[in-house]
């Protein structure tokens, strides 16, 4: 193929560095926030606004362009452009030098050392040259060197290049956040789309060239492992029968949590226990880790020792002093006003969602009760800290998705702990509570009772802990009944297909399934009176 690609706003991504600038500028207040677009429209809406708006473009676009981010994925879609052997060009409108700029900076050079400092032009990268990036004076010139180009498929951020008169009869991808299509241009809001909609689904091959990107080794075999969690895991089996396990995390755009890295840090901090995978070799920019293979299996059924051994884990984690990880964990609740947040939060996207089964369940079963969860809660709450965060001290590392389900079984009876993309510090309430209600796992009344008694004990089993988490237990119950149904979010649903594009097929089903799930967790909580069965 011969794939057309904008450079700004596209491939280069401004929106931090425009809203610096516009504050340094005083053109908005120090708490705005937003993108790029929502601040060009805010500025053009004022007298004035065009200048201002083409003052900061002088400045972003010039002397500031060294600040500007790679959108995630660009790289792993030009990685996988090369290694199919398509013909890659990019084409920008794009001045000499910026209006309003009194540096008088080149844009078009400051733009080429930016795509050298991402590794657009490096042989083992991108292995883009030179003479495929064009730069034009006009929006006129760029759609003729397009027509010129005889490209397959052009992507940009502005439709109005799509709109000009001499625009080629290709295909037209949209990169844009907006959900109303043109007849004949696709929208996509990020690059894990727009590489699906050019290249199809990633597949092993493209798996096995960037494992060799990341390993400098040949790798003759991967095969994808199936059923697994958030993101993609692939056994690598190197020329020298080294065997590895490659994780691909989801897309940054689609979802923001830097997977990667709180696991690679995570994973790197807990080495020396041998409890979880050792890391191998990561790249944030492919949004790839490779970790050492845990050979073992998954386990069918649960035993005491299990317990045992997850409640040796997050004694560890409590007993680390000092640790160099200093992030919350992911959706940290360390005060009552967090967890009720959350979970309106989550409730109030899945409101505005049209789909009869849904809202049938949210209506006549999840408001009702979640109304007098929340009153129930807020009178059991321990006194004087429903508004405060909960001290540093009184916190611990939590992996936050934890549980049997995230552990591999050795040979010896050990179990790894895997996938500790969500890790951080969080309230040790929540860690147990999310442990007895996760609906990965099976886990009898006898496990449930044997998990909360001797966690508060590592957790010091005082008074005020024993409250909040008599209080807290129906609303993580609520929680989980509203992370259940993500799949009927649209952005829940792609970072399945992420996982696994198989399931696609079958979304239909999996929506009922989750809301029978969900139900099943408010009818505990109600024929329980709000009360935790496993103190």
């Amino acid at each position: 193929m011969r794939i057309g690609l904008d450079f700004d706003n596209t491939l280069a991504r401004y929106d931090q560095v425009f809203a610096s600038e516009a504050k340094q500028e005083k053109f908005v207040p120090k708490e705005w926030r937003g993108t790029k677009k929502q601040l060009r429209d805010t500025l053009r809406s004022r007298e004035g606004g065009d200048i201002m708006w083409q003052k900061l473009q002088g400045r972003v676009y010039g002397p500031m362009m060294s600040q500007a981010e790679l959108f995630p994925g660009v790289v792993q879609f030009m990685l996988r452009c090369k290694h199919r052997g398509d013909d890659l060009f990019i084409v920008s409108h794009k001045t000499e030098y910026g209006h309003f700029d009194p540096t008088e900076t080149p844009l078009r050079q400051v733009a080429l050392q930016w795509m050298t400092q991402c590794g657009f032009f490096k042989k083992i990268k991108c292995g883009l040259r030179h003479e495929q990036v064009f730069f034009e004076s006009t929006r006129n010139e760029k759609v003729s060197r397009i027509s010129s180009l005889d490209l397959d498929v052009f992507v940009d951020d502005l439709k109005e290049v799509f709109e000009e008169y001499n625009f080629p009869n290709i295909e037209k991808i949209l990169f844009t956040t907006d959900t109303d299509e043109e007849q004949d241009v696709v929208n996509c809001n990020n690059w894990s789309s727009i590489a699906n909609e050019i290249l199809g689904p990633i597949t092993d091959e493209d798996c096995k060239k960037m494992a060799q990107t990341m390993l400098n080794e040949k790798i003759p075999n991967v095969q994808k492992i199936q059923g697994r969690g958030n993101s993609r895991i692939y056994k690598v089996v190197t020329e020298t029968n080294q065997v590895y396990a490659l994780k691909y995390y989801p897309d940054l755009l689609i979802d923001p949590r830097n997977r990667l890295q709180t696991e690679v840090l995570s994973c790197q901090l807990l080495e020396t226990y041998q409890l979880t995978p050792k890391v191998i070799a990561y790249d944030a920019e492919l949004n790839i880790a490779i970790y050492e293979w845990i050979e073992g299996d998954h386990l069918q059924s649960v035993e005491n020792e299990h317990i045992d051994q997850a409640l040796n884990f997050i004694k560890i984690l409590q007993d680390i002093e000092t640790p160099e990880f200093s992030k919350p964990a992911s959706e940290a609740c360390t005060s009552a006003e967090q967890l009720f947040h959350q979970i309106e939060e989550r409730h109030k996207k899945l409101d505005s969602i049209e789909n009869n089964i849904l809202q049938n369940f949210l209506n006549t079963i999840f408001k009702p009760l979640y109304l007098d969860v929340k009153n129930w809660s807020t009178q059991q709450w321990p006194a004087n800290n429903f508004h405060e965060i909960l001290a540093s001290v009184k916190q611990t590392l939590s992996p936050s998705d934890f549980g049997i389900h995230n552990t591999i079984m050795r040979s010896d009876g050990t179990l790894c702990f895997l996938d500790l993309e969500y890790f951080g510090w969080d309230d040790p309430v929540k860690l147990i509570a999310d442990f007895i209600w996760h609906p990965a796992m099976t886990l009898n009344d006898d496990h449930k009772n044997r998990w909360v008694k001797n966690s508060f004990l590592i957790f010091k089993n005082t008074e005020e802990m024993r409250q909040r988490f008599h209080a807290a237990w129906p609303l993580y119950g609520m929680r989980w009944a509203m992370i259940l149904l993500n799949e009927f979010r649209k952005d829940g649903w792609e970072k399945k297909i992420h996982v696994d594009e198989h399931i696609e097929q079958h979304h239909k089903m999996t929506l009922n399934i989750q809301i029978d799930k969900a139900n099943a967790i408010c009818d505990l909580i109600k024929s329980n009176q709000m009360e935790c069965p496993y103190v």
